[in-house]
């Protein structure tokens, strides 16, 4: 290494640590305010972070270690000391590191709304669109009419894929859970939603933005129920049917059909995006078909 590349290695990590150090007073300032309603709480001592999170803080501290922390290790940190979504992103900035995405703004957000609207009519597949939060914004009448959601306002109710997945008074917990397999299927796709919700949201239980989630956590047992769990990955999930008992149009005849929920992307960000529902069986081929969905286009094709 260089003098200068060493000059600037050292500068970055002297500024990580003055990062570090000011939330770190921050926070024991505060909870000493509060430490009169606060039992078994943090104190937030550079020995409690070095023994607690990372072992080599007091040697960075010192200067007998001139290592930089790993994006891991100052997301660790950045759990210890309770951050929010920007200060994690200063302390993630201020070592060169990627920062987490934060919400699109109001204008660009209604951008890419319509953008991903004008795509989605182009699917030839029951589709909604999703956004960071996991709220509905915007779905197709084949989707409505695929999962029985007709006569659900999805505007006045303001629903979130949590509320789609485990309210039981819409049709998609019971047509899902209909059988020891099919309730396999629902459980396991739950926790893959809840897992992958936490590690895209770091500051959950910090950021006021996160109450309405916090409402939902209350509203379902199921969310804290899986909380802790681990189901598939990602990608197992995407390639794994779910099942559903469908209906079809002018019947009360209900079938088994299994199908692949996938999404795709808008722009260079994960969100806001398009979910959609292919046919994985014959039985689903059928109900698409009956429901005016094309079902000659492999899915696999629009994977993204």
């Amino acid at each position: 290494m260089t003098t200068s590349n060493s000059n600037k290695g050292v500068a970055e990590l002297i500024r990580v640590l003055d990062t570090i150090e000011r939330l770190r007073i921050q926070r024991q300032q505060t909870t000493d305010r509060n430490s009169s309603r606060i039992q078994n709480k943090k104190r937030f001592t550079q020995q409690e972070l070095n023994d607690e999170v990372c072992g080599t803080y007091k040697n960075l501290l010192t200067g007998r270690s001139r290592r930089m922390p790993d994006r891991q290790t100052l997301m660790e940190i950045a759990d210890y000391l309770e951050c929010t979504s920007g200060e994690r992103n200063d302390l993630l900035l201020s070592a060169g590191y990627v920062p987490i995405p934060l919400p699109l703004s109001d204008r660009k957000f209604g951008r890419v709304l319509e953008q991903a609207r004008s795509i989605m009519q182009q699917l030839p597949y029951p589709a909604m669109i999703v956004t960071d939060m996991l709220d509905i914004v915007g779905y197709n009448e084949s989707f409505c009419d695929l999962f029985g959601l007709s006569d659900f306002s999805f505007t006045a109710n303001q629903t979130n894929l949590f509320d789609l997945h485990f309210n039981e008074e819409l049709p998609i917990r019971p047509g899902s859970s209909f059988d020891e397999k099919s309730q396999s299927r629902w459980e396991s796709h739950g926790i893959v939603g809840i897992q992958s919700f936490k590690n895209r949201h770091p500051a959950l239980f910090v950021d006021s933005r996160y109450a309405r989630f916090h409402e939902m956590m209350e509203k379902y047992a199921e969310i804290r129920e899986f909380w802790n769990r681990e189901a598939w990955t990602d990608e197992q999930d995407l390639e794994t049917p779910k099942y559903f008992l469908a209906r079809l149009p002018c019947s009360v005849e209900r079938k088994p059909i299994r199908y692949n929920h996938l999404h795709l992307s808008v722009t260079d960000q994960a969100y806001p995006r398009i979910e959609f529902f292919v046919p994985a069986d014959e039985s689903a081929r059928q109900v698409f078909a009956a429901w005016g969905c094309a079902i000659d286009c492999s899915f696999k094709s629009w994977r993204r």
